[in-house]
C-alpha cells in the first residue's frame, strides 16, 4: 500500500502547516516515513493515513509541541539530522529509520531499511546508519536498532524481496546474494537475479503483482529465466502467495534445489 498522489500532496501540506509554525522542529516518526516513503506494514500505514496525526519533534532543549493533531516529540536533533523536501523539514531517512525501530517487527523494520539502501536512489548508506545508531545509545527501540542493522543489505527492490529473504534465514537456510548480475561464458551479461546463489547457480526471482497485469514485462521475465536455465540454472519464482499461506511448499522447494546442487546443512 502507498500514498496516492493527492494523499501525498495533503500530508506533505499538513506537515509544512505545522512545522511552518513551529521553530526548530522536522516532521518525524512515521509521518517522515510516509513523506520519504518509506515502506510500512500496511495496517500500520492505513492506521498513520486515517488518524490524522503529524509526528513532530523538536531540539531536546525545546519543549515538545502541544497541539490538537500533533504528536510531539523532542530529541537531540543536528542539523545534518534534519532535510528540507518540497519545503519540509523532515527528520533524515537514517534518524527516522532508527525512530521506527520503537513500533516495528524485526521483519518490518529489516525492509524499510533495505529501502534506504535500495539499487536506485538510495536515500542512505549503511554508515549513515551506523553514526546515527551509535548517536542515539538511550532511544527507544535501539537494540532492535542494532539487532537488524547487520541484517540490511544494498540493492533491494522491494519490501517484499526482504520479507523472502528473511524467510530464507529463518528457514536456516544460507543467505542469497542480492541484485548481483550474471554474466555467460563470454562476459555477456544475461540477468540480475533478485537473489541468487552463485555457487550453486540457483536465482530466485519474487514476482510482484505488476509482473502478472502487464504482459511486455511477463514476457521478458519468461526470456529472462530462459536464459539462466539455458546456462544450468534453476530458477524458482516466488509471489505473495508463496510468502505466506505456499511458504512451506516454498521452502520445500527451496532446499530440495539446494540439495540438488550440493549443499548440506551444518549439523
Amino acid at each position: 500500500m502507498r500514498l496516492r498522489p493527492e494523499e501525498v500532496l495533503d500530508l506533505e501540506l499538513l506537515a509544512r502547516l505545522h512545522t511552518g509554525v513551529t521553530p526548530r522542529s522536522a516532521i518525524s516518526h512515521t509521518t517522515s516515513a510516509l513523506l520519504w516513503p518509506l515502506p510500512l506494514p500496511a495496517t500500520l500505514e492505513a492506521e498513520e493515513r486515517g488518524n490524522g496525526l503529524i509526528h513532530v519533534t523538536r531540539r531536546a532543549e525545546i519543549g515538545r509541541v502541544k497541539r490538537r493533531g500533533v504528536v510531539g516529540h523532542r530529541a537531540p536533533l543536528l542539523a545534518r539530522d534534519v532535510r528540507f523536501i518540497n519545503g519540509v523539514a523532515l527528520t533524515s531517512p537514517e534518524w527516522t529509520w532508527v525512530d521506527l525501530a520503537a513500533i516495528l517487527g524485526r521483519d518490518a523494520l529489516v525492509a524499510a531499511g533495505d529501502a534506504l539502501l535500495a539499487r536506485e536512489n538510495p536515500l542512505s548508506s549503511l554508515e549513515a546508519i551506523q553514526e546515527v545508531v551509535d548517536r542515539r545509545p538511550k532511544v527507544k527501540g535501539i537494540r532492535m536498532a542494532r539487532a537488524v542493522l547487520p541484517l540490511l543489505r544494498h540493492g533491494v527492490d522491494s519490501p517484499l524481496e526482504s520479507k523472502l529473504r528473511m524467510r530464507i534465514l529463518d528457514a536456516g537456510l544460507p543467505e542469497p546474494l542480492v541484485t548481483q548480475p550474471v554474466h555467460d561464458a563470454h562476459g555477456n551479461y544475461v540477468s540480475t537475479p533478485d537473489l541468487q546463489y552463485r555457487e550453486y547457480r540457483i536465482a530466485l526471482e519474487y514476482e510482484g503483482e505488476h509482473h502478472l497485469t502487464d504482459p511486455v514485462q511477463w514476457g521478458r521475465d519468461i526470456e529472462r529465466d530462459d536464459r539462466l536455465r539455458s546456462m544450468g540454472w534453476i530458477v524458482l519464482r516466488f509471489s505473495k502467495y508463496q510468502l505466506r499461506q505456499g511458504w512451506p511448499a516454498s521452502e520445500r522447494k527451496l532446499r530440495s534445489a539446494l540439495a540438488e546442487r550440493g549443499w548440506r546443512a551444518a549439523a
